[in-house]
């Protein structure tokens, strides 16, 4: 029964209504940057600076790790945030049906380019936490090693070659591994370092107040807060 439902229909479903629930996404955004604010605290010991390791209250070990899960989570949250704001912009989507009714607009282009900015943030936010350079790096390499070592032609690997070709394939497995490595981490170094300014205290604070301010704004009065201040 299982094995016999349409999985593609419902995963089509989902993404449809994420494109079309921006501002339930900005508020999740918020969540997100909460336990931001949350971990950087258990961490300092302070919100203003860090304090000493013996000065420091020992966090409770649940609520910790609560907060990493919610962070962690941004991963997948940050690409339905950046899949919400690039739809928005491609298809004109309202970011909720109350604001399509509030304003007679369609896409709110501030708030598609908050969640691309902030979907992006939060995808790399916990990368910086994992080796995913060298993950990439040995995916990449154990790739490309068996495309070599099963593409390349019998006519091509000689008596000679065949009798060091298991070493061929580790150095071109090392090459490649290494070369990724290198590449991935200096192209991700400007995305980590967003994440890193976004997740500061002060401006995590307030990405979640904006976040659910906007939210609320979009989701149950349907109007944005651009809109507000252009009406001031």
């Amino acid at each position: 029964m299982i094995l016999q439902a349409d999985y593609w229909t419902y995963i089509e479903v989902f993404f449809d209504w994420v494109a079309n629930s921006g501002g339930i996404m900005v508020i999740i955004s918020g969540i997100i940057a909460i336990s931001w604010l949350g971990i950087d605290r258990k961490r300092r010991g302070s919100f203003s600076k860090k304090k000493l390791d013996n000065e420091i209250e020992k966090p409770k070990h649940h609520m910790l790790t609560l907060l990493r899960i919610i962070s962690f989570s941004g991963l997948v949250v940050g690409i339905l945030c950046v899949w919400a704001g690039v739809m928005g912009l491609i298809l004109d989507i309202p970011p909720s049906f109350k604001y399509v009714d509030a304003t007679e607009d369609h896409a709110n282009q501030f708030t598609c380019l908050y969640l691309i900015i902030i979907g992006i943030a939060m995808f790399f936010k916990p990368i910086k936490d994992l080796p995913l350079s060298s993950l990439f790096g040995i995916l990449a390499g154990a790739v490309t090693t068996v495309l070599f070592a099963t593409l390349i032609p019998d006519t091509i690997i000689g008596p000679l070659i065949s009798k060091y070709f298991k070493w061929i394939c580790i150095a071109v497995f090392i090459v490649v591994a290494c070369t990724v490595t290198i590449l991935f981490k200096f192209y991700i170094k400007i995305f980590v370092l967003i994440s890193k300014v976004l997740s500061f205290p002060p401006v995590a604070l307030a990405i979640a107040i904006f976040a659910f301010t906007q939210g609320i704004l979009l989701w149950g009065f349907g109007v944005s807060i651009p809109n507000i201040i252009q009406t001031v």
